[in-house]
Order: structure tokens, then C-alpha cells, then sequence
């Protein structure tokens, strides 16, 4: 039972971020907040503005059913700027807080990415 909740989640999940990134905010648009502001600007590789905004939306929402995505997209900003550090902290945080979520074997995916882009790197 709780496996099927958690898949119902995540499908939900992915609808809702899929609506968020496909439809400009308006009147009659999906429009979350913080949350739709980071994805665009993710998408227009912007990714500071994309780390605040995703901040911003957790801050305001910890426990909103984005909250685990934004994570892993601030993740992937950070990786993006360069900043592994934070990049692996984020993935890792993810990874802990939500092992049965598909977010957290994506963030299991990009760990290994960092760490043999890491590895090539240094050899």
C-alpha cells in the first residue's frame, strides 16, 4: 500500500512539474510561485536565479510536494555553476531524506557523474 501512495506521489509529482514548466504563468495558467520562477530561469540556464528561487519556494514550502524536486534542480544548478560541493550535498540530502523516491536515484545517477568527471579530471 504505502508503495502505491508513493507512486501515485510521484506520478503527481512529475505532472505538476511537467505543467509548471510547459505553461507561463497567468490568469488561467499552473503557476507555483518561486517554484515556476526557478524553472525558468533553470531552463534559460540562469542557474543562480534558479538556486534562489528554488530556495525561496522550499523556505515557504518544506514540506510542499515540490520541495524534493526542487532540491535535486538546485543540485543540478550548483553542478552546473561548478560548485560540486554544493551539488553533492543537495543529491546526497535527497538521496536520505527520500531513498523510495525516483528523485533520489536520479541524485544517486549524478553523484556518479560528478565523482568520474572528477576522477577523468585528476588522471
Amino acid at each position: 500500500m504505502h508503495k502505491k501512495i508513493s507512486i501515485l506521489l510521484i506520478a503527481a509529482c512529475i505532472a505538476i512539474s511537467g505543467c509548471a514548466r510547459i505553461f507561463p504563468k497567468g490568469p488561467d495558467r499552473f503557476y507555483f510561485g518561486a517554484y515556476s520562477e526557478a524553472e525558468a530561469a533553470y531552463n534559460h540556464g540562469d542557474y543562480q536565479a534558479a538556486i534562489d528561487n528554488y530556495s525561496a519556494y522550499i523556505a515557504e514550502n518544506p514540506d510542499g510536494n515540490l520541495a524534493v524536486i526542487a532540491k535535486y534542480y538546485m543540485a543540478r544548478s550548483y553542478a552546473n555553476l561548478g560548485q560540486t560541493d554544493k551539488a553533492r550535498s543537495y543529491y546526497t540530502e535527497v538521496i536520505q531524506k527520500n531513498p523510495d523516491l525516483v528523485w533520489a536515484k536520479f541524485s544517486e545517477a549524478q553523484l556518479l557523474e560528478l565523482n568520474s568527471s572528477n576522477l577523468s579530471l585528476s588522471n
